[in-house]
């Protein structure tokens, strides 16, 4: 049963509301793992963290392998791999089996990020192409949010929560099987594999941005649980609550950058976000209500998404785009891996439970600092002097 493009689609989000889910899976278990599964919070936020270390090594190749194999079969294994990792955390006896299924799984969601992108690239034009990958980028918070809400409402059974997420990455296997068409190995056509000298430094300082943006909102979804849990809230209402940053993020997620681009300010528009989701996490920390700044830190989160991803485009060539996009994704999943396990060593230095969140505010403080080199070496570019 081969779908149309836009049922192709849905098949995609539904893979990725599954990426997402698997993602979150360690921190809305959190608590219930500690003293199990894993011994201290930094080998929590480690299993969190090393689900994005595998992109690290697969972001350049990814481009190759969707060359020589086609995009289904790169597809295909990388929503297997996530099936399969989530098996192996399922099963773990201890913390070693469990990094490797965190690891595998790891690898496979990589795999499904830039083989999703290709295919709606490949599939849509014009218009069609925003709302279609709106649609995918909603699709992970969605699936973020999902776990958060579900999986504190299954008691203290923790393992019962493991094995729902593999199932639910199983499911998604089952219907790209079914559901999506081979396009074939694309054909070969002149990519530059190196950047020119002046598209270093913007196209890093994004990828800092872009790390630390995801690093942080990984964090806020990663440990405020934890946090809510220590104010003396129940796992359910604390789930509940953390689950609002990844629904709150959805109604602006398509359309929030276009809004900021037609405005004409997009790089203002990035900065007061950031800002603002700086304000959200430390009025948390402070014990503001979380029901109201756990929604605005989401609301805010949304328009960034889409902007960095246009500035990275602005920064490269046609020809560097396919490697620098390569380059970019690389810093991405190397922050996005190394970043979480520094919120748990903090946490378990200063035995504060809000001190994750600080750390994310942090690292959205260097989002900021990375910005500004953007912006100064864009400048600098189109300076006629």
């Amino acid at each position: 049963m081969m779908l149309g493009r836009w049922g192709e689609v849905g098949v995609l989000a539904f893979a990725r509301i599954s990426m997402g889910a698997q993602l979150q899976v360690v921190g809305a278990l959190g608590p219930l793992l500690i003293g199990s599964l894993v011994t201290d919070w930094a080998a929590l936020g480690t299993l969190i963290g090393t689900y994005s270390l595998a992109g690290v090594f697969v972001a350049l190749p990814a481009g190759w392998l969707l060359a020589r194999f086609g995009d289904r079969v790169v597809l295909l294994g990388g929503v297997g791999l996530m099936a399969l990792g989530g098996l192996l955390l399922a099963i773990a006896p201890g913390f070693g089996v469990a990094l490797v299924g965190r690891l595998v799984s790891g690898v496979g969601g990589a795999l499904l990020t830039i083989a999703g992108a290709k295919m709606v690239l490949d599939r849509f034009s014009g218009a069609g192409v925003a709302l279609a990958m709106g649609l995918m980028l909603m699709a992970w918070p969605f699936g973020i949010g999902l776990a958060l809400l579900v999986l504190p409402l299954l008691g203290e059974d923790w393992r019962s929560g493991l094995w729902l997420s593999a199932s639910f990455c199983a499911l998604a296997f089952l219907l790209v099987t079914v559901a999506v068409r081979a396009a074939g190995p694309s054909a070969a056509s002149h990519r530059r594999m190196w950047l020119l000298p002046h598209e270093w430094r913007p196209l890093l300082a994004l990828g800092v941005v872009w790390a630390g943006y995801n690093a942080s909102f990984a964090v806020a979804v990663g440990f405020t649980p934890a946090f809510l849990v220590a104010n003396g809230m129940s796992h359910a209402e604390a789930g509940a609550l953390a689950s609002l940053i990844g629904f709150s993020i959805l109604p602006l997620q398509p359309v929030g950058g276009a809004i900021a681009e037609r405005l004409g300010r997009p790089l203002l528009v990035t900065v007061l976000c950031i800002l603002g989701m700086v304000a959200a996490l430390a009025a948390t920390a402070a014990g503001a209500p979380p029901w109201l700044t756990l929604p605005a830190f989401g609301l805010l989160a949304a328009p960034p998404s889409s902007l960095i991803m246009a500035f990275a485009g602005r920064a490269l060539s046609p020809e560097s785009r396919a490697f620098g996009m390569g380059v970019h994704y690389t810093v991405f999943y190397l922050g996005l891996a190394l970043l979480p396990p520094f919120a748990g060593f903090v946490r378990d230095k200063t035995g504060a439970a809000a001190a994750p969140l600080l750390t994310a505010a942090a690292f959205l403080a260097m989002c900021l600092t990375a910005l500004a080199v953007y912006a100064a070496t864009m400048a600098q570019r189109t300076d006629p002097r």
